[in-house]
């Protein structure tokens, strides 16, 4: 990141994150098992989405898990910005488009995809209540 031209740099420039590896890790494990019990009559085969790398989407058709937590940590996502000048849209808007809030180090201020004061002020106290020297 530090070598970023302008300091600015696009998420999908990022390394992958441990996570998305180990449910990569998860999915491949989960196709061998299934190969290697092809030659069986009625195998028992647990469910993809029990743990291997895929989840349900609208309880119906599986869905590939990317990432069961954050993309990168927090210190990263936060120097992520997008270089929208008038409006965040989700077409243009790097933010939004991988699922990001506008953060103080993106060029339009005051734009709907910003964090809220209010959240920020609520973190910092739920922060803070067990966080006492006493």
């Amino acid at each position: 990141m530090f070598c970023a031209k302008k300091g600015q740099i696009e998420s999908g420039q990022l390394p992958p994150f441990e996570d998305s590896l180990m449910q990569h890790t998860l999915r491949a494990n989960y196709q061998a098992a299934i190969w290697r019990r092809s030659l069986e009559n009625l195998p028992d085969v647990p469910a993809p989405s029990a743990g291997h790398g895929w989840e349900l989407d609208d309880g119906v058709s599986l869905k590939i898990r990317w990432m069961a937590g954050l993309p990168a940590p927090d210190v990263v996502l936060n120097l992520i910005s997008c270089t929208c000048r008038r409006t965040c849209r989700p077409s243009d808007c790097s933010c939004i488009l991988n699922g990001l809030k506008c953060t103080v180090v993106c060029k339009l201020q005051g734009c709907s995809n910003m964090v809220q004061d209010d959240a920020i002020v609520a973190q910092d106290a739920n922060d803070s209540d067990g966080d006492s020297d006493d």
